[in-house]
């Protein structure tokens, strides 16, 4: 299944677990036979659940989602790639909490590049995992993270050194995420290219 498919659910799946407060059944479905990365993701998963439960990011009150065609047409062009096929997109709302989403994918021979343009909407439990990106910082033989500002954005850079796959992701308005990924020898200049290159201020604009 794509990554980003992958992310929708989860995030509906946090969404569904915050409205019914079912936190505690995370754990119970989370066992696998690797009981780290279960550990890890029920957590993660859990504080998500109460973190929607809470509030909302930067004390905001969310209102209407930027719609997903107005976000798709913030879906760069990737020089040298090529677009496979149509964006993808997805609105969600439930229980007044609103989120919306655009997708695409680019080819260059076997490397591949995906741009994600997601509205948080100030969804606290939504944002938090990519906002703790931004304050940490990681430099290891294998990986390399830090943050970064794209277009006077705050952001950061996860970057695996070994298999040249990694993500740079972007937050505008503190709820609109921008997220880049590069797989398959996509490099990490190419990742940056791309991000450098989003009309921001557009999506800004869109956001208020």
């Amino acid at each position: 299944m794509k990554s980003y498919q992958i992310k929708s659910l989860l995030l509906a799946g946090c969404l569904i677990l915050s409205i019914s407060s079912c936190s505690k059944k995370l754990d119970d479905s989370q066992k696998t036979t690797d009981q780290t990365s279960t550990t890890t993701t029920s957590n993660s998963m859990q504080q998500t659940a109460q973190n929607m439960a809470a509030g909302t990011a930067s004390g905001k009150t969310p209102g209407v989602a930027i719609p997903s065609k107005t976000l798709a047409g913030f879906l760069p062009s990737v020089s040298g790639y090529t677009a496979k096929g149509e964006p993808e997109t997805m609105e969600m709302e439930m229980q007044g909490a609103k989120y919306s989403h655009a997708n695409q994918s680019y080819e260059n021979g076997d490397k591949r590049i995906t741009v994600s343009i997601m509205d948080y909407n100030y969804i606290a439990g939504l944002s938090m995992a990519y906002s703790a990106m931004m304050n940490m910082s990681l430099e290891t033989n294998e990986e390399s993270m830090h943050s970064e500002k794209f277009g006077g954005n705050p952001g950061w850079i996860d970057w695996k050194k070994k298999s040249n796959t990694g993500t740079v992701g972007v937050v505008v308005n503190d709820r609109v995420f921008v997220v880049i990924e590069a797989n398959n020898g996509a490099s990490l200049d190419e990742l940056k290219s791309v991000a450098s290159n989003i009309n921001y201020s557009g999506i800004a604009s869109a956001a208020k």
